[in-house]
């Protein structure tokens, strides 16, 4: 068996998921959906497990049974981030769901913490939806194992591609990127995103399921780039489903072929997950806000050739959230928590909660 118990020996406890839960671990990940004017699902269609498999990094998944059946999981995402403009390693906790006809508890268990608390992991993090209070309340109650800060607001946005910003700039050249660009934009990733507390170190772009270096787009000017970001569908492991609207929504979904001609997010049908790219490692040469705008214009063009939709996220403190919110979009919030283990063996290192920008495809 494995140091945190093999699946034949544990029935009744937690233990690491296997390939064989990976249906069982859908149908938690999908049982309780976000409530609201939307009731929405995240999930990892088809196979859970083998949805967390392909995400970067080092991907653990952990489960409860009770009575051969599963009522809770719980992963670990571990990968390399930058925190003080160092390369560091960060376990990002998410996937905590249990099954509601279960009244017992899971999570953070002592087997649970006994496999996240590890030498080689800097900093962990989780985060929540804004409005689910019970979640934190749980969360900010003084625990003997562990200790939950929240730390910045995350906003994360669902926009159409048909707007266009004016812009000052006449001498820019926005394309696609090719093979020869390769160590060019990596460089330039990693150089503007180390100035960013928990966003991903880059080495290779293929170490991302999916992405690869024509998915990029830059901004340049006489060849030195200045912006860029890529289009990365990841839809075919991870999903957003919409259940249901409600209210003024439902309203909107009925009167959507009208609105969205009217430059309205096209509004998908209940129970089909959305198709889009997530706009995922976008970064300007210091933050500059001209740059950012005339490449948002220049992508918004290329999305809309396949895609009626795209998404991006962002902590509410960061400098792009003033253009997102003037424009038409459905946008989740949700909030960041730092988690502090009693026993924490790394280097325990804090971010800086004012200079967040971790990469939403990654959450």
């Amino acid at each position: 068996g494995r140091e945190f118990g093999g699946r034949e020996e544990v029935i009744g406890k937690d233990y690491l998921a296997t390939p064989e839960d990976g249906k069982e671990l859908l149908r938690i990940l999908e049982s309780s959906p976000a409530k609201g004017s939307i009731e929405l699902i995240y999930t990892r269609r088809p196979d859970a497990y083998t949805s967390y498999m392909k995400e970067p990094g080092e991907a653990i998944v952990y489960a409860t049974r009770k009575e051969d059946r599963l009522v809770g999981t719980q992963a670990a995402l571990i990968r390399e981030v930058y925190i003080g403009g160092k390369e560091s390693k960060a376990a990002y906790i998410c996937g905590l769901k249990k099954d509601p006809e279960y009244s017992g508890t899971v999570g953070f268990s002592g087997g649970y913490r006994k496999a996240l608390v590890r030498e080689d992991v800097d900093y962990y993090f989780c985060s929540v939806v804004s409005d689910n209070d019970k979640v934190h309340q749980m969360f900010q109650r003084k625990n003997p194992w562990m200790h939950m800060t929240p730390i910045q607001e995350y906003i994360t946005y669902i926009l159409t591609p048909r707007f266009y910003y004016k812009t000052k700039a006449t001498d820019l050249c926005f394309r696609q990127a090719k093979e020869e660009d390769k160590e060019k934009i990596l460089a330039f990733l990693n150089s503007e995103g180390k100035k960013k507390d928990l966003f991903p170190v880059i080495k290779n772009v293929e170490d991302f399921h999916g992405l690869h270096i024509e998915d990029f787009y830059l901004l340049e000017k006489t060849g030195e780039i200045l912006a860029t970001a890529a289009l990365w569908n990841q839809t075919d492991y991870k999903q957003y489903v919409v259940k249901k609207y409600r209210g003024l929504m439902r309203l909107a979904r009925f009167f959507n072929p009208v609105l969205s001609l009217l430059g309205y997010l096209k509004l998908p049908k209940e129970n089909k997950y959305l198709e889009f790219p997530m706009l995922s490692f976008f970064l300007c040469k210091d933050d500059n806000v001209e740059y950012y705008k005339t490449f948002l214009s220049g992508v918004n063009q290329e999305i809309k050739k396949t895609y009626d939709c795209y998404v991006i996220g962002m902590p509410k403190n960061y400098y792009g959230v003033d253009l997102f919110r003037k424009l038409p979009s459905i946008h989740f919030d949700t909030v960041l928590y730092s988690i502090q283990f009693r026993f924490q063996k790394g280097n325990a290192l804090e971010p800086d909660a004012s200079n967040l920008y971790p990469e939403c495809g990654l959450l």
